[in-house]
């Protein structure tokens, strides 16, 4: 890992925590969850450099970034940002990692604030939220993903028709696509890629041209969504079926329905 990496993720932590815009927090979410893919195959390096490094209000940054990335995923807008979250999740719940399990974040909320416009009042009376494991939120965030597809699909949106057809070819493609972008190791990490984590520190970026550059560069962009989950799911639960079904009970009727879509497609 390169010296200066661990530096960049403490800015990029301490620039996360003091965000109010949720856009702004989601795009430096988007960093992070393109770092998994740089550290890929070995993602367990990406999960204990951010143990290492401390974040306010919480036990370590690992704790701080999953925290905020199962919130802040269902609010990441654009089909290629999509595809780096969305990937970034299932290679991190596919690594098996024992952190992953030791994590507890929101799941659905019991009672809301709404209405409450002060910040003293808010304190008074935050939000209050049921709790799951790590692992089941990101399984059952995977899984929204899939039902949104699926979704797309039935309404007829053209957008969505890469879902009608999973072929086994192009599973793997996608899996040899995936591991071709991640080559870059943090011990590697390029000057563009440096670039593209500096712009997210700029709130006010206006100009959206230099990021459809890079997403159209990033072979992350080519990766077949639908394709990339189907075979996620397929060896999630064929990898360790005892730990598939018990995430399983945690999760919603449509959750569920949706996986089985791909498991018995």
């Amino acid at each position: 890992m390169a010296p200066h990496i661990p530096d960049l993720i403490a800015a990029l932590v301490r620039r996360m925590q003091s965000a109010q815009i949720t856009g702004l927090r989601s795009s430096l979410l988007l960093i992070f969850a393109r770092m998994v893919h740089m550290s890929a195959p070995n993602v367990e390096q990406f999960v204990h450099m951010l143990i290492s490094i401390p974040a306010i209000g919480y036990d370590n940054s690992f704790v701080y970034v999953m925290s905020e990335w199962s919130k802040l995923q269902g609010e990441i807008q654009g089909a290629y940002q999509i595809k780096v979250s969305t990937s970034a999740l299932a290679l991190l719940l596919s690594s098996g990692h024992t952190e992953l399990g030791k994590v507890n974040v929101h799941s659905h909320l019991i009672k809301s604030t709404a209405g409450i416009t002060t910040r003293s009042k808010a304190k008074l009376a935050p939000d209050q939220w049921t709790e799951v494991p790590l692992p089941v939120k990101m399984l059952g965030l995977l899984a929204d993903q899939l039902i949104e597809m699926q979704e797309q699909v039935l309404a007829g949106d053209d957008e969505a028709s890469d879902w009608e057809e999973i072929q086994e070819a192009d599973v793997e493609s996608d899996k040899n696509l995936l591991y071709s972008a991640a080559a870059p190791s943090f011990g590697r990490t390029t000057y563009d890629q440096l670039e593209a984590m500096a712009k997210a520190f700029n709130e006010n970026q206006e100009d959206d041209e230099d990021d459809d550059l890079l997403s159209v560069a990033d072979p992350l962009n080519e990766i077949n969504l639908p394709n990339y989950l189907a075979d996620f799911f397929r060896n999630f639960s064929h990898g360790n079926r005892q730990l598939f079904d018990h995430l399983c009970q945690s999760l919603t009727q449509a959750q569920r329905d949706a996986i089985a879509v791909v498991l018995n497609g």
